[in-house]
Formats: C-alpha cells, structure tokens, sequence
C-alpha cells in the first residue's frame, strides 16, 4: 500500500513538473512580445489611428505574419542544427577571413541599434509615469535604470522572463481594456483589417508599423529563447506571444483613432479621459511606461546574446555581463543629460538598415541548407513566405540607409511617392533574383 501511495504521489508531482515546464516554456516566448512593443511601438501606433483612423489595421496582421515567420526560422535553426542565429549565419557564408567580418559585423550592427535606443525605450518609460504624476524626470530615469540592472545582473533566466512576460500580460489587458471600451464603428474596424489600403501620405506610417513589429535584435534574441525547446511548444509559444504584441499594437491604433489636434502623449490621454473616464489615463501611463521598462531591459539583454553568439571570446560570461552593462550605462547617460545621440542613432539606422533584409535572406538560405537543417529544411510555402518578407523588410532598410544618408549630410528627410516606389522596385527585383537563384539550386 505505502509502494502505490508513494508512486501515486511521485506520478503526481511528476505531471505537475511537466506541465509547469510547458507553461515556463511557453511563457518564456513572452519576451519577444516584450522585446517589440516599447515607446517606438507605441508612438508609431497610436500616431497611425490619429492620423487614418482604422485603415492601417491590416498592416498590423502582415507584420504579424512576419515576424512569426522570421522568428520561427530562427528558433527553428537552434532547435535543428544546435546552432545560435550568428553561428549559423557565419557557418552559411563564412570561410577564411569572411568569418571574421560577418561576426564583427553583426555584432557591431546589433550592439549599436541597442545601444542608441537604450535611451529612448527609457524615457519611454518615464513620459508614462509623468502622464500622472509629477515627477524629477531624472531620478526616474535612474530609478529605471537600477530596476534593469538588478534584473538583469541576478543572471537568473526565469526570474527575468517570467518578470517580462507578467509585465507584457498587465500592460495588454491594461490596453485592449481601455481599446474596447472606446465607442469603435466595427464597419471601418473590419475593412481596415480586412482590405489593405495606403492613405495618401501614409506610407512611411504603414512601413514603419512594420518595422516596429520585426525587429533585428529580436531574431538573435528569440534564438538564443529556444535552447533546449521542443518546435511544437516553441511554435505555440511564440505564436501566442506575436499575437499578443500585435493585439497591443491594434488596440493602439485604436485609442490613436480618438485622437484629436496635434498628437502626443498627453493627446491621447486626454482623449481617453474625454472617451471613456479618467481611469483610462492610468491604464494607457502604464501601457506606455511597461512598454519602455520591458525594451530597456531586453535590449541591453538581447545586445549580449548577439555578441556572445557571434564571437569566438575566451571569457563568455564576463563579455556577456560587460555589453549589458555598456548599453545601459549609454542609456542613462544620455537619458538624464538630456543629450541625443544623433551620430550613434544614424549610424545604427543604416546598420539596421542593412542587418534586417540580410538576417531575413539569410534566414532563407539556411532553412534551405539539407547539411544544417536535415529533414527539417523549408518547404516551398516557407520560402514564399520568406520572400514576401524579405521585400518588405528590404524596402525597409533601403528607406532607412537613405534617411541616415539625409541626416548624414544635413539634407531633409523628405522621401516622396517617386523615391519610394524606386526603393521598393529595385527592393522587388533584388527578391525575384533571390528566389530564382533558390529555385534553380532545388531543381
């Protein structure tokens, strides 16, 4: 009788074991959520409604759809062949001395782009606290920078994802709450998701709605998350967190909407304090200041994933430990003093600029390689996918090359209907190579 008790008793806990290790699993794919939706997210977003309304709404399910396919791809590429994204990209295209370059070059391109929106994702933070309280704008900056730091120097995996993923869970109930009490017309909900429209002048708007949502850092970050992971449990968690991130993103586009005047911050709440009552200031403060606390943590974290994924470094702990450390250090410094780092901004621009349609081709042709995939290497669906994506992403990075080359010399950053669709022309012939060239390789 004590041999059944005791097994009966062992079986149990060893269900409860396997389903709180499913839930970790999943919960963990919570930070890439986390990771996408910050001040940029939201800016971008409610800017959207303010200015079109609802029409914009379908390009927010495309993005969607992107940034699964991209992130599955490169989750899939650690789960198959035990291989970082960086390891794999160097593995694809390296040889001699390429190897060296294409290392240095991804991480110089990553640590950048983070480093100089460090500042940025906290004062993000900041302005939600300041919708509704008075506060020293610089004390809050440091106090934001110290909640960051002790996360992130516990080096404790679970604490800091189940920390982000509660944080992003809050902040898109807070949101979609505020979103779905607003007196909403369903017709126009339903045909901006439904039929894809670019109001006139909206372009770089409906673009940049897609740059927020796929983001560089985001793909190195997301493959480091899938060590020791099912496909199945990751595809299931990352779904549910993309789709999560792109609920917030539309219900941002929906208190956007009932903006009115010249927007902003104090804009929007004011408006949802007209709309719907002063407890919808509150809930979006805190959207806004979860949005920026949860990027000034994965961005520094995702900055030392990138470089001790990339580099061959003798002492891995301490380089990883080291990069964080500098990217929230650069955020402070320039988050209190007040002080943009314009150089450091354009430069990571272009880099991006570059590193996001290359990790997107990249991406493809390492799905496709039989030697690090095996048996599961991309299907042709995949690769339509993908190559979708790498024309959007690539228009994406063209548009953002130029702009830094504006800023650069000093020129206004104005890209007109002409410039654009020169962009995605020569963005849509650099696709179709892609994908003859694949598709003269499997045949």
């Amino acid at each position: 009788m004590k041999i059944v008790t005791v097994t009966t008793v062992s079986a149990f806990f060893l269900v409860i074991s396997r389903d709180s290790m499913k839930i970790r699993q999943t919960l963990i794919w919570f930070v890439i959520s986390a990771a996408f939706i910050g001040p940029g997210t939201v800016t971008t977003a409610t800017n959207a409604g303010a200015r079109y309304g609802l029409s914009l709404l379908w390009t927010l399910v495309f993005a969607i759809l992107a940034c699964i396919i991209l992130q599955e791809g490169a989750a899939r590429i650690n789960i198959v062949a035990r291989l970082s994204l960086g390891q794999a990209i160097v593995k694809q295209f390296g040889g001699n001395n390429r190897q060296s370059v294409l290392a240095y070059g991804l991480t110089i391109a990553v640590v950048l782009g983070c480093a100089a929106y460090e500042a940025g994702n906290i004062l993000g933070a900041v302005a939600g606290m300041a919708l509704t309280a008075k506060i020293n704008t610089q004390l809050a900056t440091a106090a934001i920078v110290v909640l960051a730091f002790v996360l992130l120097i516990t080096n404790r995996f679970t604490l800091l994802t189940g920390f982000l993923a509660a944080i992003i869970g809050i902040m898109g109930l807070s949101l979609l709450g505020v979103a779905f009490t607003l007196d909403i017309d369903l017709k126009e909900a339903v045909s901006g998701l439904a039929w894809p429209t670019i109001p006139q002048g909206g372009e770089l708007l409906t673009l940049g709605l897609i740059g927020t949502t796929v983001v560089p850092y985001n793909l190195f970050l997301g493959s480091r998350l899938a060590q020791a992971q099912e496909l199945k449990s990751m595809r299931q968690g990352l779904g549910m967190s993309v789709v999560l991130g792109g609920l917030i993103s539309v219900s941002l586009i929906l208190i956007g909407s009932k903006v009115t005047g010249i927007f902003s911050f104090a804009g929007v709440a004011a408006a949802l304090s007209r709309a719907t009552g002063p407890w919808a200031t509150y809930f979006f403060a805190f959207g806004l200041f979860a949005a920026g606390l949860t990027s000034a943590i994965t961005a520094p974290w995702a900055a030392s994933i990138t470089l001790t994924s990339t580099l061959p470094l003798k002492d891995t702990a301490r380089a990883f430990k080291a990069t964080w450390m500098l990217v929230l250090l650069t955020g402070l410094v320039f988050g209190i003093s007040g002080v943009k780092p314009i150089p450091i901004i354009l430069l990571a621009q272009a880099a991006n600029g570059i590193l996001l349609p290359f990790l997107a081709i990249a991406i493809l042709l390492i799905l496709n390689n039989k030697a690090i995939m095996l048996t599961q290497a991309n299907t042709w669906r995949g690769n339509l996918g993908l190559l979708l994506v790498i024309w959007i992403t690539g228009i994406l990075g063209l548009i953002n090359i130029l702009k830094a080359t504006y800023s650069t010399f000093g020129y206004q950053q104005n890209i007109n209907n002409f410039t654009l669709g020169v962009l995605t022309v020569i963005a849509l012939l650099t696709t179709v190579g892609i994908g003859l060239k694949l598709f003269h390789q499997k045949t």
